[in-house]
């Protein structure tokens, strides 16, 4: 559904975060919250809420974004708004989050539904994939999220992030980029060769601020490119 509203403006992106781990966030929601304020001051520019999935609700996703007020992320009216203006919701499973991954990883995940949710309010340089399919609009969606958090990984904005939790989100946004290739590349090689030439390069779709700490303070050696990513 396309949500139709005024223009918004875009504000102050993410800055570097402190080293120490000092200002990690918990997982109750307004330490969450506090995080991605910290992060993405602009936040409630696009996002207006954030909240654990209901109980019952058992998805084994770390984070998604709904429209304001859903419960389930896979629910037919859950889907999130899209358009000039729009806000949507985050919904977190925090044992999913908890299970095996580092404070660093949650600051990746927020920055991750905050990619999706300025996507959707026309807040980057990404066009949105409106009436390719459901299948195409998920990966192309995907595929930039990932890679955005890729390169913001690469450029020291995750501080602390484990080698193999950097290796799940390249790995992912080569799997939604490979499989949006492959629905793509034949049917529409002229669409097919824009969409990938913007989802090669992520970094570019939004500015953010802030300096990168030194890649040698904290980014193991050998952090490439996804094999699926020409």
């Amino acid at each position: 559904m396309v949500l139709v509203a005024a223009g918004v403006s875009i504000g102050v992106a993410a800055h570097a975060l402190a080293a120490d781990g000092a200002d990690q966030p918990g997982l109750d929601a307004p330490a969450l919250l506090h995080a991605l304020a910290r992060i993405h001051p602009d936040y409630r520019l696009y996002i207006s809420g954030l909240r654990p999935l209901a109980p019952g609700v058992s998805r084994r996703l770390y984070m998604a974004l709904v429209r304001p007020g859903a419960d389930d992320p896979a629910g037919r009216d859950s889907a999130p708004y899209a358009g000039p203006g729009a806000r949507n919701d985050i919904v977190y499973d925090g044992e999913a989050i908890l299970a095996g991954h580092s404070p660093a990883f949650r600051y990746l995940l927020l920055d991750h539904e905050y990619f999706h949710a300025r996507h959707l309010a026309g807040g980057t340089l990404l066009p949105l994939a409106s009436g390719a399919g459901a299948e195409i609009e998920r990966h192309y969606s995907e595929a930039a999220a990932w890679g955005f958090n890729v390169a913001e990984a690469r450029a020291g904005r995750y501080p602390g992030l484990r080698p193999d939790e950097f290796r799940e989100a390249l790995d992912r946004q080569g799997e939604h980029f490979a499989s949006l290739k492959a629905l793509m590349k034949e049917k529409d090689p002229g669409r097919w060769s824009g969409m990938a030439d913007l989802l090669r390069q992520p970094e570019l779709l939004i500015k953010t601020g802030g300096s990168p700490l030194a890649a040698d303070r904290w980014h193991p050696s050998g952090w490439g490119r996804s094999p699926a990513i020409p």
